[in-house]
């Protein structure tokens, strides 16, 4: 089963492909493994990429990444080992990893610089449980040198996780509401995350930390003169929400709400009307590893004012090892546009140029 989730999580990880953690132009080249991967119950195969980074100072980086064998490895065993959550977090049994190229597996590598083929990654398909956690174990087989990471399966069951906008029935008929722009107005999507009782796991008590949502405005571009309709689309990013209770909330200022939208569809073209059609909400959850890695990316920065090439911060432990193993859970649904949100949309003079005359529905 193949998602379309978190374009969350992807952009923020872009580190992956960094050599080190510090940029030494007259380093020797050396073997630096780079991991990425995150459990996601809801998927039916899992997947984990483990390539070297490269560092040599006798040839060009431009050059060895257009080489393949400069990325991956050769001679490794991947498995991942089940744990208990609670207790002494007992040993279970262990899962063998196969190699697989991504491309075959419906998942291309980005053209650029890079070589696009092969496109190694690691996969699994067996079915995750929240009653354990899972430890992917990296042995290179030439040094015998192992690389480890551990990574909790968050619930994503109506049960543990739950998004009252869209998992709530009663919610979900009432509408998406947030009518006024007055100041202190706010859209709330309430949200519910029940952990696993007794969970324990390298001193968490629960595998979810941090949230985040998206609201995808979707309308139809509809030309009152050629008698066309064109569906359109765009994503408003409520950002991230860290959460230390079951229960929580994200608070959307409406105002932000009617800009994004504005800003999102743009001025409509000539002849063309705006017909509002459903919203989808995504909302997501990640680990407390996830919420860490966050924390040292903002509090060092990765631009050009950054002061090293890649983050401080990696889960994944052993010698010249970079990466992130962790894990995350999703959760989306349609909602309508109630229509006393809906008259203040059409009648609106931050939205007059986008023409919004009703919906589709």
């Amino acid at each position: 089963m193949k998602k379309l989730f978190l374009p969350l999580f992807a952009m923020s990880l872009l580190f992956v492909a960094s050599c080190s953690e510090e940029f030494d132009v007259a380093a020797p080249y050396r073997d630096i493994t780079v991991v990425y991967g995150f459990l996601d119950m809801g998927d039916t195969a899992h997947y984990i990429r483990i390539q070297k980074a490269f560092l040599d100072q006798n040839q060009s980086a431009i050059t060895m990444a257009k080489e393949s064998d400069s990325s991956f490895y050769s001679n490794i065993s991947v498995r991942v080992e089940r744990h208990r959550i609670s207790g002494n977090n007992a040993y279970v049994d262990s899962i063998h990893l196969e190699r697989v190229d991504l491309n075959d597996e419906g998942y291309p590598k980005e053209p650029g610089a890079f070589f696009n083929s092969p496109n190694y990654a690691y996969k699994f398909t067996n079915a995750l449980d929240p009653q354990f956690f899972y430890r992917l174990k990296i042995t290179n087989l030439t040094t015998g040198k192992v690389d480890s990471a551990d990574a909790p399966v968050i619930d994503n069951s109506l049960s543990a996780f739950n998004v009252r906008p869209i998992d709530d029935t009663s919610v979900n008929l009432y509408g998406m509401r947030f009518y006024s722009t007055l100041p202190n107005r706010y859209y709330s999507i309430d949200m519910q995350f029940n952990p696993p009782a007794n969970y324990s796991v390298n001193g968490y008590t629960s595998p979810a930390s941090i949230a985040q949502a998206v609201i995808r405005f979707n309308w139809n571009d509809s030309n009152i003169v050629e008698k066309t309709s064109v569906p359109r689309s765009f994503d408003f990013n409520a950002g991230y929400l860290g959460f230390s209770s079951s229960n929580f909330e994200y608070k959307i200022d409406n105002l932000a709400l009617y800009s994004a939208i504005r800003d999102g569809m743009g001025a409509a073209p000539d002849n063309v009307i705006r017909l509002m059609n459903r919203c989808q909400m995504f909302v997501y959850l990640s680990t407390p590893e996830f919420a860490n890695y966050r924390q040292a990316l903002l509090v060092q920065g990765n631009g050009i004012t950054g002061n090293e090439i890649a983050p401080i911060y990696t889960n994944v432990k052993g010698e010249n090892t970079l990466g992130l193993f962790t894990a995350r859970a999703a959760h989306s649904g349609y909602i309508t546009i109630d229509n006393q949100t809906m008259d203040s949309l059409m009648s609106s003079s931050l939205l007059a140029s986008s023409k919004i005359k009703g919906t589709v529905y």
